[in-house]
């Protein structure tokens, strides 16, 4: 659902805003609702930061460390015995404190990271089959 909300910018935080829509083709309502919603996330998750990848989107990273994305597709790699905190980080290279903080995140925004997991899975997916299609060149 959506709800208007009337806010007054000042007049230089405006220009900004309509420069950077225009410079990104998104419309300024869009550019807000990013924006408001990446400074909620980090409010509630403070070591959490978003970064902006190849695909135009923004994912949320650790401060110090990978996206968050990736730490939990390693906690789902382990074996339910094998998840806990000290145990993955030992095995990505990461301190407790950092896989605490991405497990936390991602508890909080299960849909957001479950979908780029899946996605990331496709991919590999459809680069493996792309790979052996272009193996079978050499076999034939």
């Amino acid at each position: 659902m959506v709800a208007p909300t009337n806010v007054r910018l000042a007049e230089t935080v405006e220009v900004s805003l309509r420069t950077f829509a225009q410079r990104t083709a998104q419309t300024k309502s869009s550019v807000i609702n990013t924006a408001l919603a990446e400074w909620l996330a980090v409010q509630a998750h403070p070591r959490i930061h978003f970064l902006p990848v190849i695909t135009g989107e923004r994912r949320a990273c650790l401060i110090d460390g990978p996206e968050v994305w990736t730490i939990a597709d390693s906690w789902l790699a382990h074996s339910k015995a094998e998840r806990d905190p000290a145990i993955v980080a030992d095995a990505i290279g990461l301190t407790t404190a950092q896989v605490e903080t991405a497990l936390d995140y991602w508890a909080d925004y299960r849909d957001e990271i479950d979908g780029l997991i899946e996605r990331h899975h496709l991919a590999q997916d459809e680069a493996l089959a792309s790979w052996e299609r272009r193996q079978s060149l050499t076999d034939a």
